[in-house]
Parts: structure tokens; C-alpha cells; sequence
């Protein structure tokens, strides 16, 4: 899988990297919302003659709380231009804490909470495959 993932935290952003292309995925990581829109309408643009139904990404990994840009925000940026992308949104607060900014992308969306272990992110992203 080609994965984007947008974190902030540069140590959390390598461990996802490190073990998701041990994985054998490809992973592109970006530091908070605004980047990772920049780089997702930069793939966007190159596949969207391809295919319409194609992502440009098999999967966006996306923290919620980041500088410029909430998780939330980038999320349904993503799904604005593509309603089909696959995201696996990542947070610290408990999905009902979430509510009043992610209550439209409930459907379309999964989440995983925080703490979990580096196993579970892998399964979890299997399980999105």
C-alpha cells in the first residue's frame, strides 16, 4: 500500500514509517494538515487521468491534533476531492470528545485510539488493505 501520513511529532511519525515499510508499504509522511493537502492534490493531479475511482493513496494516516490544520479538517478536505479515499484518522481524545468536528465523517472514516501499540497500528492498516 501507498500510505500519506500526517503527524506532527517527528519520532511518532518515523516509528509509523519504519514499521509500516517493514510492512512492505510505502510511506510518505508530511508534518501537520497543511502539508499533508499539499502533497495529497500534488498525487492527486498526476492520477486523475488515470482513473477516476483511483486514490492517489491506498490509505492517508492522519493525527488529529496538529498545527495549521486539525486531522478533522484535513480529513474532510481529502474527502471533498475524493470521497472514496480510505482514512484512518489517529487520536489522543475519546471518539465522543471528537463529536462536534467529526460528527459528518463518522461513516467514513476509522479511528484509532491513543494508546495503542505499534502492533495494533499494523493490523489496523492491514485490516484497511
Amino acid at each position: 500500500m501507498i500510505i500519506l501520513v500526517a503527524e506532527d511529532n517527528k519520532f511518532v511519525a518515523n516509528q509509523y514509517k519504519i514499521v509500516l515499510e517493514k510492512k512492505g508499504h510505502t510511506v510518505i509522511t508530511t508534518q501537520d494538515g497543511v502539508e499533508c493537502i499539499k502533497k495529497y492534490k500534488e498525487q492527486l493531479k498526476k492520477t486523475e487521468f488515470d482513473s477516476l475511482d483511483e486514490s492517489p493513496f491506498d490509505l492517508v494516516l492522519l493525527d488529529h491534533n496538529m498545527p495549521k490544520k486539525t486531522g478533522a479538517k484535513a480529513a474532510k478536505e481529502i474527502l471533498a476531492k475524493n470521497p472514496k479515499q480510505k482514512i484512518l484518522f489517529i487520536t489522543g481524545y475519546q471518539r465522543w470528545a471528537l463529536e462536534d468536528e467529526t460528527d459528518d465523517l463518522v461513516d467514513k472514516i476509522v479511528v484509532l485510539e491513543k494508546p495503542f501499540t505499534l502492533s495494533q497500528l499494523e493490523r489496523k492498516v492491514e485490516s484497511l488493505a
